[in-house]
């Protein structure tokens, strides 16, 4: 099936935190992920079965993801065994791919991970021929469906659904302008700029906090930010501090606030324009209290990462359309229509 025509497309609703998609492996069909902050397919620990047409290897990776839970708190470690078997999605059936079946790790997400990233710079160890880093499904699919350039996007409704295309952007789907910034070209879409004064901005109630560098990223449930400067920004704005260090030693800082206060305003601007692209005000809340009273804002802060960078997650992409091309290492987004 041909898909660079906007018309293959899914509408899944979120489970919490993320967006999930139904992706087949073998002759099993799984409920993964859609992460833009990882490049694999990866099926969670017990729920892979061989088929005979897959086949082991001697290859395998350990991975650490952030904000694997809910809340955006825990990070998941996993250990992987990499299988070549067939994989299909909306007509698509990717011949003896390289899928990564957790053997050992933390809890994730639905069944796993569907990841859409740009391919990784290392795919292999040379110190370690057994390591191996996965394959991109984004590149196979374009290569093998012919979609030049290649593109994909996501859009995420304010209802819980959402939409994940193959192929150019049709303007319908968006209304107003269309922001495009530069990206790596491998990783990550992590946005590039040529001086640290062009970078994207922190903007909370229409003030500027601090130049950033984000990585778009809808794997990860919240926004994410360095701690001190996430520490700071819900100072600023009079929330109470909660923060925790675990036993791998990673600090995160939340910010709790009275529910019956208006809550301040978290989003970015991306220079040479002016404008605010906040969190939509429905998402900005992670979570209240029982009784109601105390809401919890969903800007995480987390001693894994360092100033400037940022990771942009679900949160901020609900009510927009995101578009990401691998051909021209950007990424586009709008309103949703």
């Amino acid at each position: 099936m041909q898909i660079g025509t906007n018309e293959a497309k899914r509408h899944q609703t979120n489970s919490p935190g993320f967006f999930n998609d139904t992706f087949a492996v073998g002759q099993q069909n799984f409920k993964l992920t859609v992460d833009t902050g990882s490049f694999a397919v990866l099926i969670a620990e017990g729920l892979y079965k061989p088929t005979p047409a897959s086949n082991s290897t001697n290859q395998g990776e350990f991975i650490q993801f952030n904000g694997a839970s809910q809340d955006g708190t825990a990070p998941a470690s996993e250990a992987i065994t990499f299988v070549h078997d067939d994989v299909t999605y909306d007509g698509v059936n990717l011949k003896g791919f390289l899928v990564g079946n957790i053997t050992d790790g933390d809890p994730i997400p639905g069944d796993g991970v569907l990841g859409l990233s740009p391919p990784a710079s290392d795919i292999t160890d040379p110190y370690d021929p057994t390591f191996l880093a996965g394959q991109s499904l984004l590149q196979a699919i374009c290569d093998q469906e012919q979609i030049s350039p290649c593109e994909f996007g996501v859009g995420l409704e304010k209802d819980g659904t959402g939409t994940l295309v193959f192929g150019p952007l049709a303007r319908g789907k968006i209304r107003g302008n269309l922001t495009t910034l530069p990206t790596l070209s491998h990783d990550a879409w992590w946005v590039t700029n040529k001086t640290a004064a062009g970078s994207p901005i922190l903007v909370i109630d229409g003030k500027q906090v601090a130049h950033i560098e984000p990585i778009f990223d809808s794997g990860t449930p919240n926004v994410i930010g360095p701690l001190e400067t996430v520490r700071s920004a819900l100072q600023s704005v009079g929330y109470a501090l909660v923060e925790r260090t675990d036993s791998q030693n990673i600090t995160t800082v939340f910010g709790t606030y009275d529910c019956t206060r208006k809550p301040a305003r978290f989003g970015f601007s991306f220079p040479p324009s002016t404008d605010v692209h906040y969190i939509d005000l429905g998402a900005n809340v992670l979570n209240r209290t029982a009784d109601g009273k105390t809401c919890t804002a969903n800007i995480l802060g987390t001693s894994t990462l360092d100033a400037p960078i940022w990771q942009i997650g679900q949160t901020w992409f609900q009510g927009r359309w995101v578009q990401h091309n691998l051909n021209a290492s950007t990424v586009a987004f709008a309103d949703l229509a």
